[in-house]
């Protein structure tokens, strides 16, 4: 969207649109509508016409323009040597300490709107086309509609300026006319040749390459003097213009354009470098120069005009504000504010200041856009890994039931006949025999048991009960469970260190499932820790969804290589007889049950982390 009340016509973001989403109002329509109408229609082409169809003589092209029905087609070269005259007599007179050249309409514009402290600067001289317009009213008492033709957009907002309107009825970009020509089937290389209308100009065809104005001039430039400062493009001419307003600009003339000279101007018809352009233009200016008719145009024409500040001053934001849409888009320190100036702002402030104004939305950031693109695809291929290990699970569990339940009932049986031989030989078999038997049946009872309580664990897996969802406080969720295995710790030479915010953090959990999920962990935990080490437990708020619960070992750690497979059934590290491996795999699917994840880190002889991140209560 253009913002009509700040935009100045530079034509800057037609340029830099791949898309092509800006489009430039058009004139072909009226333009042909006056050609229609019968009553004589001038045209007036910007100097630089010969550098926009390189391919054609100058000659040709201004026959083309006369085909197409115009009645008379001038230079606004012209009207250029009446600016270059009137800014020299202005420069001579001595009266302004700093003057700001007035020919390019979006300098004039933007100053304006944005620095209108700068209007007791700008030379009271209208541009080259509205002076040629004047001109052409003046000397051919003209009143019928005059067209200007060139590269600028800037040219369209000027023609409707209120302060010089009235002069100039519509604007043509080269490529409308390039419109223009092709519906009345008119090809400029099958043209003759027709000179220009007279008035003819003289230097003022120079006008449109760097530093044209002074040329036109003829005023002397001496680069040791720092009298004259050429400044072209956006961000060299808003540099210049800062050092006005700061009173450190010692220069008196600052001529000043928004574009490469106007041979670069947004709607420019050639492909061909700006230095091919200015050779053609210069070489186009030398051929004028050569004619020996070539007469000034009339002196008596009103070359002055009016500015009015038309500044809409939007509200600035405080540091916390600017503080709060840095947040947003992730940026919580200084090093954070890259500058890149992909969002089309020079840093990253002017772009949270337009934010704030309204004039930008937050999510223009480039690096910010690539970040939250990487972590969504992160994130998508930790649902896929979530969706692969819950299919895995559900299959493996619906084998361990069967499985299970196949070797419960022999089990019980045999616990129940270890029982009875252990009563039989007891009353039947004499000492030493007894004892040695005795000490064989303990361990068949031991291991069956063993044997039973894998059972249970597989049901456990295999048959997950829906937790019966509760408001639990985190920090006595933890605290119980950490109760639970104090005298474990203490035998273990553990340090605890526990961190919990204020206030206090509340989920939707089942509690009992939940304590089993922070036993399984923490009892991990301490067997990474045989011979002692520090526990860190803390839990957070992440976001204002979800509770952030960490628990932290600086025991053996976990292999990279194991790293992907511990949530796996039956996957385990730990030595014979100390697990079976489904620890793990239990508390995944509680966690998962709850709408949470469950992430892990490790590093060898560093310890683990496992970080739990679970919904948060409603309030």
């Amino acid at each position: 969207m253009v913002i009509q009340e700040r935009c100045i016509g530079c034509g800057r973001c037609v340029r830099v649109c791949a898309q092509k989403a800006k489009k430039i109002e058009s004139g072909v329509e009226r333009t042909a509508q006056f050609l229609q109408s019968g009553e004589p229609v001038y045209a007036i082409l910007a100097p630089s016409f010969p550098a926009a169809y390189p391919e054609a003589r100058a000659e040709q092209i201004v026959a083309a323009v006369a085909a197409a029905g115009f009645s008379k087609v001038f230079s606004v070269a012209v009207g250029a040597d009446l600016v270059a005259r009137a800014f020299r007599e202005l420069y001579e007179k001595q009266t302004y300490a700093t003057l700001i050249t007035t020919s390019c309409p979006a300098v004039v514009s933007y100053i304006e709107k944005h620095q209108p402290s700068l209007l007791l600067f700008t030379a009271p001289i209208v541009s080259p086309m509205i002076a040629t317009g004047r001109l052409l009213r003046t000397m051919y008492s003209f009143t019928g509609p005059i067209v200007f033709i060139g590269p600028c957009i800037a040219k369209k907002k000027e023609k409707n300026d209120p302060k010089v309107s009235g002069v100039i009825d519509e604007v043509l970009t080269f490529h409308e006319l390039n419109q223009l020509l092709e519906m009345k089937r008119i090809l400029i290389a099958e043209q003759g040749e027709r000179e220009l209308d007279r008035p003819w100009p003289q230097l003022g065809s120079i006008f449109p390459v760097s530093g044209g104005l002074l040329r036109s001039t003829e005023l002397a430039h001496d680069l040791l003097s720092n009298e004259v400062i050429i400044a072209e493009g956006p961000e060299r001419v808003l540099e210049v213009l800062r050092h006005v307003e700061q009173g450190t600009m010692e220069a008196r003339i600052l001529d000043l354009l928004f574009c490469q000279g106007c041979i670069d101007g947004p709607a420019m018809n050639s492909g061909l470098s700006v230095y091919l352009r200015k050779d053609i233009v210069a070489n186009y200016c030398r051929r004028w120069l050569d004619k020996k008719d070539s007469t000034p145009a009339d002196e008596t024409v009103d070359m002055t005009r009016r500015f009015t500040r038309e500044a809409h001053y939007l509200p600035l934001p405080s540091e916390e504000d600017i503080a709060k849409i840095f947040l947003q888009i992730d940026k919580h320190n200084p090093s954070d504010e890259l500058n890149c100036g992909a969002c089309g702002y020079a840093s990253c402030r002017e772009k949270a200041i337009a934010v704030y104004q309204g004039r930008a939305e937050v999510e223009m950031c480039l690096p910010f856009l690539i970040d939250r693109l990487e972590k969504m695809n992160r994130e998508v291929l930790e649902a896929q890994e979530r969706l692969i290990h819950a299919a895995r699970l559900t299959s493996m569990g619906e084998v361990a039931a069967g499985v299970a339940h196949e070797i419960n009932n022999p089990v019980a049986g045999v616990l129940n006949y270890v029982k009875l031989m252990k009563k039989k030989v007891q009353e039947q078999l004499p000492e030493p025999t007894l004892s040695g038997i005795l000490r064989y049946l303990d361990i068949m009872e031991t291991e069956m048991r063993r044997v039973s309580e894998i059972v249970k664990e597989l049901l456990d897996f295999a048959r997950p009960t829906d937790p019966d969802v509760t408001r639990i406080s985190v920090t006595e969720l933890i605290k119980k469970s950490l109760f639970l295995l104090s005298h474990q710790f203490e035998l273990q030479n553990i340090h605890i260190t526990e961190t919990y915010p204020e206030p206090d953090e509340f989920i939707q959990a089942d509690l009992k499932q939940m304590q089993q999920v922070l036993l399984n962990i923490l009892i991990n935990a301490a067997q990474a820790m045989p011979k002692g080490g520090a526990l860190f437990v803390r839990s957070r708020p992440r976001g204002v969804e979800q509770v952030e619960i960490e628990i932290q070992d600086t025991g053996e750690g976990i292999p990279r290589e194991n790293l992907g497979k511990i949530f796996d059934p039956f996957f385990t590290t730990k030595l014979e007889k100390k697990g079976t491996g489904l620890g793990l795999s239990v508390v995944y699917s509680i966690v998962v049950k709850h709408h949470g994840t469950i992430h892990v880190q490790s590093q060898v002889s560093a310890g683990t982390t496992f970080t739990l991140r679970l919904p948060r209560a409603a309030v």
